[in-house]
């Protein structure tokens, strides 16, 4: 599975699960049909569309695709614990078997703390996209769900967290699989970039609730 019309097998024979317009949910497949119709409308590659349109404009030099059986310089290693009945951990897996070899539109591209935070910038000067897409990007389009004293909302990629007067909070995108989770957090309101990047499925979300605190408090910004 090395090019984006691979992974149509995995779904296409499918029902939807509502009609157009109709309901939202998140689905990795929505980012594959993405991707053929920027294949089929630039003639590019869904990397190399990528590389050109958003690693090369937005100066993320340290980011690309690299493929999981090769070894690559400054390129972290995937894995998770291995736990006992006790929850003891009792050794290490490796998470080469989780991933196509390569990264797919849904996931799979190679980044940096410094660069994913680079990109935010960016796209918040309008570096990247128009004017009303940027601002579209960045606005709550929908709502999510309802939780104790907030909403969360989604937008075009990002989601939002959107308290009681209807401020966003927090927007961000995150992301999690086996030997690997990330987040890349904008807190408006403070002008704060937060971005935590591990090479564990679970890493990164106590050390963010813990950031989150710091600087809903005051005390951090």
């Amino acid at each position: 599975m090395t090019t984006t019309a691979d992974f149509l097998p995995q779904f296409v024979h499918k029902p939807p699960n509502f009609a157009p317009g109709q309901g939202s949910r998140y689905c990795n497949c929505g980012y594959i049909l993405l991707e053929l119709l920027i294949e089929k409308i630039t003639g590019l590659s869904y990397r190399d569309y990528v590389r050109r349109n958003v690693f090369d404009r937005a100066g993320m030099a340290d980011s690309g695709f690299f493929r999981m059986d090769r070894v690559h310089d400054n390129v972290a290693e995937g894995c998770d614990p291995i736990r006992d009945g006790s929850g003891d951990v009792v050794g290490w897996k490796k998470n080469i078997y989780s991933y196509p070899p390569i990264g797919s539109p849904d996931g799979g591209a190679r980044v940096t703390a410094s660069d994913l935070e680079r990109f935010l910038r960016v796209v918040r000067a309008g570096g990247l996209l128009s004017a009303k897409m940027t601002h579209a990007f960045l606005t709550p389009q929908v709502v999510d769900r309802r939780m104790d004293g907030w909403t969360k909302m989604y937008g075009y990629g990002l989601w939002f967290h959107v308290d009681e007067t209807s401020d966003v909070v927090f927007h961000e995108k995150e992301g999690v699989n086996a030997g690997a989770s990330g987040l890349v957090r904008h807190y408006p309101g403070r002008d704060i970039d937060v971005v935590m990047l591990s090479n564990m499925e679970a890493g990164v979300w106590d050390p963010m609730r813990k950031i989150h605190a710091l600087i809903v408090s005051g005390e951090i910004g």
